[in-house]
């Protein structure tokens, strides 16, 4: 076992479990203490086989996953604000935090016989330009039974089709991110604190990660290029350019905030968003665009008072199985 994977992995299940050191220590039952727990999460030692598996039940997870076997999960994909990022060190911890939710999620599916086996109906489609990318989106709505108008509880439908969503805290500036749990099981986490983003950019981030989970990238393609693929699709699947364009007309002079506005309570869609699929669709130019951005986007970030979403955006699946897992079901001899 190595002492760095251990100790992170320790350290992500205790915080997932939302306990202490001392918490945890009592939990254990076995003689540990705050200290102890301290050390461990610090590297200085690991526990002994005893230990090991009094830690691993008292936090509800198998000793493999703190060993560093278990659920593989990839490298994580970060949505995160301009020139942000995360090191390796925040960037292990995350991964170790996803693993311990997803190996839960998974044992408590087997548990109940409801896995999820999930399809990329895309795959075949090769994105490496724009339109591809309008394409995927495209086949998309069509393997998934979305037509053409307005996504409501987005969420819900990606956890329908097979993609496990994890809510939780992300680090300054990390907005999303994206992986697959042993190569198979899709997941999005999101962040969705209101202090952290709108329900309309919590939406085209899930879109933006579900486009790094299941659109075969172009070989070559930069990594600059993958992310403005993704946002690209993102903004297609919640906002086909046929809909908006029926919706204000193939060529505008201008277009005003009440529209938008009004075009964002239905399509969840932030009116950035849509600013820049105008300009991308050749509905404004370049004048328009850059005037919606320099007086108006830049100066109202948050969009505050330009109309608003109403759907609220929540997931349920886990919550769920959850319940289904934990019923006690009297047998009858």
């Amino acid at each position: 076992m190595k002492h760095n994977c251990f100790s992170i992995r320790l350290r992500a299940a205790r915080l997932m479990s939302g306990l202490s050191m001392a918490q945890l220590a009592d939990r254990c039952r076995i003689g540990l203490t705050r200290q102890s727990i301290s050390r461990y999460e610090q590297g200085a030692m690991t526990p002994k086989p005893p230990l090991l598996h009094a830690l691993a039940e008292a936090l509800a997870i198998s000793t493999d996953y703190l060993m560093g076997h278990g659920v593989e999960i990839d490298r994580p994909m970060l949505r995160t604000g301009i020139g942000s990022g995360m090191g390796d060190e925040a960037t292990e911890m995350i991964s170790a935090q996803v693993a311990y939710w997803a190996e839960q999620y998974l044992a408590e599916e087997q548990r109940t016989g409801i896995a999820h086996t999930f399809v990329n109906e895309i795959a075949p489609v090769v994105v490496g330009t724009q339109d591809e990318a309008l394409k995927a989106a495209q086949l998309l709505r069509k393997s998934w039974r979305c037509g053409e108008g307005p996504l409501p509880h987005l969420l819900r439908l990606m956890e329908r089709k097979g993609i496990k969503i994890l809510d939780t805290p992300l680090p300054k500036d990390v907005y999303g991110l994206s992986t697959w749990a042993d190569a198979i099981h899709p997941l999005i986490i999101i962040d969705s604190r209101p202090e952290k983003t709108t329900v309309e950019r919590l939406r085209f981030t899930a879109c933006h990660e579900l486009g790094h989970l299941i659109l075969t990238i172009a070989d070559g393609t930069e990594a600059a290029m993958t992310e403005k693929l993704c946002s690209k699709f993102a903004s297609y699947f919640l906002f086909p350019p046929d809909t908006y364009i029926e919706e204000v007309g193939a060529h505008r002079n201008s277009i005003t905030l009440a529209e938008l506005a009004d075009l964002r309570g239905v399509y969840g869609t932030s009116i950035a968003a849509m600013v820049h699929q105008a300009y991308d669709l050749g509905i404004i130019g370049r004048e328009h665009y850059d005037w919606w951005y320099d007086e108006m986007i830049k100066k109202n970030p948050r969009e505050e008072g330009w109309g608003q979403y109403d759907i609220a955006e929540t997931i349920g699946r886990e919550k769920r199985i959850k319940s289904i897992a934990e019923k006690s079901i009297p047998r009858t001899q």
